[in-house]
């Protein structure tokens, strides 16, 4: 386990650095077929934040039954099919972002980089969630937040995508898009069904 976390805390120092544009932010990251899967240890270790999210979307919910409706909280089956397609959906899309770009060398570095990078989104997420819960931000302030938070995560997206892909910054936009239209597809569908 504290390799584990010390694994965890090199990376993230490597999504820092990637965001900031520091030189040398790739030796952060193993994107070796062992460190690629490794980067899916985050699947664990930021369930904490995970819970904290949920438990602050179903507190909003409960104290503001006039903004949404009774079947809003999110329960366990909702929780654990949001959990899964975190972390299951993007290594799918990003296969065939690869495919369609012709650059499927470069997938692992992708995964890699992605895996820690989602690690911190969700942990800035959960930092939204852990304000409402102590009675810090009401409803209006945690849709102001998670509006930010939105930017913030394009932004995130389009540069793991830029720098992991090594694409223009026009083209990383495009590669960083097409798993997250793929994933609003993919919510929007669940929610049909």
């Amino acid at each position: 386990m504290r390799q584990t976390l010390g694994d965890a805390n090199l990376r993230v120092r490597g999504v820092f650095a990637m965001l900031a544009f520091r030189p040398g932010w790739r030796g952060y990251f193993d994107i070796t077929p062992l460190g690629v899967g490794r980067s899916f240890n985050g699947v664990i270790l930021a369930l904490p934040a995970f819970y904290l999210m949920v438990a602050g979307l179903n507190a909003l919910v409960a104290g503001n039954p006039a903004l949404y409706g009774p079947g809003a909280a999110t329960g366990f089956g909702e929780a654990a099919g949001a959990w899964l397609r975190v972390w299951a959906l993007f290594p799918a899309s990003a296969f065939l972002t690869v495919m369609l770009l012709g650059i499927r060398e470069r997938l692992g570095a992708w995964i890699a980089v992605h895996n820690w990078a989602v690690f911190v989104l969700l942990h800035v997420q959960a930092l939204i969630w852990v304000l409402h819960l102590a009675g810090l931000a009401n409803a209006a302030a945690v849709q102001g937040l998670l509006g930010l938070y939105g930017l913030l995560r394009f932004y995130v997206h389009w540069r793991v995508a830029h720098g992991a892909l090594g694409l223009a910054p026009f083209m990383a936009t495009a590669a960083a898009a097409i798993p997250l239209v793929i994933e609003a597809l993919v919510i929007a569908l669940l929610a049909q069904l």
